[in-house]
Formats: C-alpha cells, sequence, structure tokens
C-alpha cells in the first residue's frame, strides 16, 4: 500500500469548462442572495451528477437478466446560519424559483432572486454506455457461471461537476470519475447454498471503457467469487462461543470504521453519551493501533483534495498507539469556535448537507507476522474472510456485526466453513482485545450510511487478531 499523504490528489480532475464556470456563478449567486437577506453564514452547493449501472445476471449457467440504469442528480443546496440555528434547502438546476419559495418562508426573510434556470448540463446529458461494454458484461458473467452457481454482476461509473461558495469567501469547483464493479455469487451443493460478494473500485474507469483492465478485474472478481462460496459449502452450526477471532485484510477496517471511525466523527462526539464521552485521549488497547481517516489513498474510494464544503481534504490521526488522537469535523461542526476544520464535511447530493464523515478509514500496517495470528490454541480460533453488516449503538456502545465468510480454524489443521456467523459485544472491551496487527495491508470500498445519507469510502487495513471475542451462528 502507498503510504498515505497530507493531502490528497484531485482524483479524476480535468480541466475546467464553461460549464464549471456555470456552476460556480450559480453558487456565488445563491450565496450572494443568502447574506443579502439577513444570514450569519450563508453556502451553496451546486452539482451535476451522473451513475450510470450495468447489471448482467446468470442464474444455473443461463442468462437470467441485463439492463441499465441511469441517475442524474442536477441541483442547489443552501445552507444558512440565521438565529444562530441552521436551516437547509434544496431544488433542481431547472426550477431555481422552488428555492427561492422555500427559503421565502423563512420568518424575517424577504424572497431572494432566482438564477436563470439551467435545463441541459453539460456532456452528462448524452452519456450513454458504449454497446460493447454491454456485451462484455454480460460474457464474463456466463463465462464464469456453471449450473450450480448464480452470478450477481455489476458495473457502476461515476461523474461529477461540483462547485461550493460560502459567505467566508471559501470557493472551489472540482470533478470526479471513476468506477465500481460488485459481484455477489451463489453457489449449491450438499443441500446447501452459500453466498459471498466481491468489489473493486478505480478512479480511472470511464463509461466509455471495455477494455483490457476492466474486464480482467471482472473475471477476476467473478472467479473469486465462486471459489469463495463454493467452500463455504458443507457449513456447520456452532452456536455461541467466545475465541480468539482473527480478521483478513481489509475486514479490520470495516469493524474499526464502525466501533471507532462513527463515535469520533465530531456532531457524534459531542453527544458526549456513555460510549462517547471521555473518548479523546482514552486508550482503547495496549496494541500499537495506529487508524488515520485518509483521503490522499490511491485509488481509494473516498480518496478527494476537497470536501463538500469546498475545505481541503486533511489526512486525520484518529489512534495513535491505541490511544485517541483527532476527530472528523466540518464547517457546521467547527462554526463559530477555533477548532480545526478536517475537511471532512460530505453529503449524499445537493438535497443534503454535509456532515462530518470519513473518506478512507486506513489501518497502518503492525509488527506481526500474519501466519503468527493465524495460529490457533488449544480450543480453536475464528476466521472472518468478510463483513456483510454492521451497527453500533453509540449511546450504549452495543455492536453486532454480520460475517458473510468465516472459518473456524483447529489444531489440527481442520478449516471448518460457517455461514452468518455474528459477532456482537461492548465495543470497548473488544477494542482492548485487541492483539496483533500485521503488515498485509489490502483495500476495499463500501458504502456507509448516516442520518439518512449514503456515501461512498474505502476501507484498508491488515490481517488483525483479537484474543477474546464473541460470536454465534
Amino acid at each position: 500500500m502507498t503510504a498515505p499523504t497530507d493531502r490528497a490528489p484531485d482524483v479524476g480532475a480535468e480541466p475546467e469548462s464553461s460549464f464549471d464556470r456555470l456552476l460556480e456563478a450559480v453558487a456565488a449567486h445563491w450565496c450572494e442572495e443568502g447574506v443579502r437577506l439577513g444570514a450569519q453564514y450563508a453556502q451553496a452547493f451546486v452539482e451535476a451528477t451522473s451513475h450510470v449501472r450495468l447489471d448482467s445476471t446468470v442464474r444455473h449457467g443461463a442468462r437470467a437478466g441485463h439492463g441499465t440504469s441511469l441517475d442524474r442528480r442536477f441541483g442547489v443546496g443552501l445552507l444558512l446560519r440565521r438565529r444562530d440555528s441552521w436551516w437547509y434547502g434544496s431544488a433542481p438546476l431547472a426550477e431555481p424559483g422552488l428555492l427561492a419559495e422555500r427559503v421565502a418562508t423563512l420568518q424575517g426573510f424577504g424572497r431572494p432572486r432566482a438564477p436563470e434556470p439551467i435545463t441541459r448540463c453539460s456532456e452528462l446529458e448524452e452519456e450513454r454506455p458504449h454497446r460493447d461494454l454491454y456485451l462484455l458484461t454480460e460474457a464474463i458473467t456466463r463465462s464464469a457461471a456453471a449450473a450450480d452457481l448464480s452470478v450477481d454482476f455489476v458495473q457502476d461509473f461515476f461523474r461529477g461537476q461540483q462547485a461550493v461558495v460560502d459567505s467566508t469567501g471559501a470557493g472551489r469547483s472540482w470533478r470526479s470519475t471513476g468506477g465500481r464493479q460488485r459481484c455477489a455469487a451463489t453457489a449449491w451443493g450438499q443441500g446447501q447454498q452459500a453466498r459471498v460478494f466481491t468489489r473493486r473500485n478505480a478512479p480511472h474507469w470511464r463509461l466509455g471503457d471495455a477494455g483490457p483492465d476492466l474486464a480482467l478485474s471482472a473475471e477476476k472478481l467473478i472467479l473469486s467469487a465462486a471459489d469463495r462460496s463454493r467452500a463455504l459449502l458443507g457449513s456447520r452450526r456452532l452456536g455461541v462461543r467466545t475465541t480468539p477471532v482473527v480478521l483478513a485484510p481489509r475486514v479490520g477496517a470495516a469493524l474499526l470504521h464502525e466501533l471507532i471511525g462513527h463515535a469520533l466523527e465530531a456532531d457524534n462526539l459531542a453527544k458526549g453519551s456513555r460510549y462517547t464521552g471521555g473518548l479523546m485521549g482514552a486508550a482503547l488497547t495496549s496494541a500499537p493501533l495506529r487508524l488515520v481517516d485518509d483521503p490522499g489513498v490511491p485509488e481509494g474510494m473516498g480518496s478527494c483534495a476537497t470536501d463538500d464544503d469546498g475545505q481541503a481534504a486533511t489526512r486525520v490521526v484518529l489512534v495513535d498507539r491505541g490511544i485517541v488522537a483527532g476527530r472528523l469535523t466540518c464547517t457546521r461542526a467547527v462554526y463559530g469556535s477555533s477548532d480545526l476544520n478536517t475537511g471532512s464535511g460530505r453529503r449524499e447530493d445537493y438535497r443534503h448537507a454535509s456532515l462530518p464523515r470519513a473518506s478512507n478509514t486506513v489501518v497502518l500496517p503492525g509488527p506481526d507476522s500474519t501466519a503468527a495470528l493465524l495460529e490457533p490454541p488449544r480450543g480453536g480460533l475464528l476466521h472472518v474472510g468478510a463483513l456483510s453488516s454492521g451497527e453500533i449503538n453509540l449511546d450504549r456502545g452495543e455492536f453486532s456485526f454480520a460475517a458473510s465468510e468465516s472459518h473456524f480454524l483447529t489444531p489440527a489443521g481442520d478449516s471448518i466453513p460457517l455461514q452468518d456467523v455474528v459477532l456482537f459485544g461492548d465495543a470497548r472491551d473488544a477494542l482492548r482485545q485487541l492483539a496483533g496487527i500485521a503488515d498485509d495491508v489490502e483495500g476495499d470500498n463500501a458504502t456507509c450510511g448516516k442520518q439518512g445519507q449514503s456515501v461512498r469510502i474505502g476501507l484498508h487495513s491488515p490481517t488483525m487478531r483479537f484474543d477474546q471475542l464473541t460470536w454465534r451462528c
């Protein structure tokens, strides 16, 4: 893994066009109107984004479906600070009068002047998947599927142009591009079925790309999912156990993103719950854990140079040698204070105000060997290859995570496949059980939800071992 940097590259950046300048002008207009009408602070965010999705489905070796979907979002959001409270409203770019009406409903505010409607949005209007890409995804899916297997393969392409202007003088515009592949394989046999997910992202993938890199990546994903799903057939039920647990590369970052990352978002931390209260400066583990939020990871799903408030996205050390050292903030979270703005404001789209969110959650390499961490004790250990979902109650610190791919390893060398494993317990207790961190860092991508908003994030970590965690299957 390339070492994290203090500033992210401008991922997928392209030369500025007249359309970029138009978006900047719209953002500046709404910001100026907010100030003219008496707001203490105003911020306008404008976006034009396109998400194209191609699906290929094969059931038992035969084509079951193939299609595409297109989601375009063209709009403006306006954040106002008035009477020491926040207000947020939004409208499509083609309906600026709608936003003006919403602002006018605020008590003591007049009606803002609306700019001219934007009914066409640059080259995004013309985007269509190339026919070769349809044929490629279907051919790959069908070639990898067999009678004992079903495959769902999804190819996503993202493209966006954004601009933000606020009343403090901050103003930026940027572009982003990239793609993601996802595969779910379901195997049948031995009277069971087993399902496994794989995924990969790359910022250089483009909608018209049907080249060898995209094809090879898709083939590897599908074949990997097929092999791993078949390996889970013959799984057993072991009940509730407390054993050492080893998390494969990528998996540890997913767990710590929930247990630590969300708790260190400024708005969650400020609640001072039983779990988050006193977290800053607390020693979480005696292991040499170094956890960072890094928007500069090459090919990281959350990599960015600028957050959605127009601030420079910075690398934040969240945990240093097991001790909580930092938090994630954004413009709204630090407004009116001298606290550092880490440039971690992210939003799903123009319809939402930004929140302090993770970019890429990264566990830095540790001193232990992978082989030593995987050595099972007399009672065996649980090896988790992938997590499918999980949550933590930030009030009480209780967590629960479903593992989609696990094996129970015994001292005799047996590897028993397990399905529907659930890890659960108290987060602080679990973190104290962290006992080993290897150096085999790998990256993954995921979608993270918070307050009804979903954003894409990166997950990067090595093999990690916990001495004792409770689980059931």
